[in-house]
């Protein structure tokens, strides 16, 4: 299996226009404060963001643009487990190594902390992999634009009608 843990990326194919498209992910997703499980988010122009939960925040997710195509519309993104909350931990991945190069140019060298900084980015690195593991649970938002929107839809799961 690869490391993904930004999720999978996905195309939707729909003879649609994008404003027909756009206008019909709105009425068929729930509303944002819904009590049930299934898909929740906004449309804002060409833009797409979509949820499956309104209590699970690391829950599956989905972000896409429409696009125009000749024959009607693409959305075109990437679905996978809390996608935001994966780019907050690259992030922090990304601030370690500048820590500890830091603490070595001010001369602290306590193996406690670098210790510790070594055990927060193995800690990274395990949620990541658990994140790229989990990315496949974003697939019924996939197939929630597909019915949405009547589309055919590709994603490295295969293709999908």
């Amino acid at each position: 299996m690869t490391f993904r843990p930004f999720g999978f990326s996905f195309e939707v194919h729909t003879a649609l226009d994008p404003v027909e498209s756009r206008q019909r992910v709105r009425e068929c997703k729930h509303p944002l404060l819904h009590p049930d499980n299934g898909p929740r988010g906004f449309v804002l122009g060409r833009f797409i963001c979509l949820w499956s939960s309104l209590f699970d925040s690391g829950g599956p997710m989905l972000i896409g643009w429409l696009r125009n195509d000749e024959r009607g519309c693409r959305i075109v993104g990437r679905a996978g487990t809390d996608l935001n909350g994966t780019l907050y931990l690259a992030i922090v991945g990304a601030m370690i190594p500048a820590i500890v190069l830091m603490a070595f140019h001010y001369g602290d060298t306590s193996w406690t902390f670098h210790g510790l900084m070594a055990l927060c980015f193995l800690a990274l690195v395990f949620m990541l992999a658990l994140a790229s593991r989990d990315r496949k649970s974003a697939l019924p938002l996939v197939r929630f634009l597909e019915t949405a929107t009547g589309g055919r839809s590709s994603h490295e799961f295969g293709w999908h009608q």
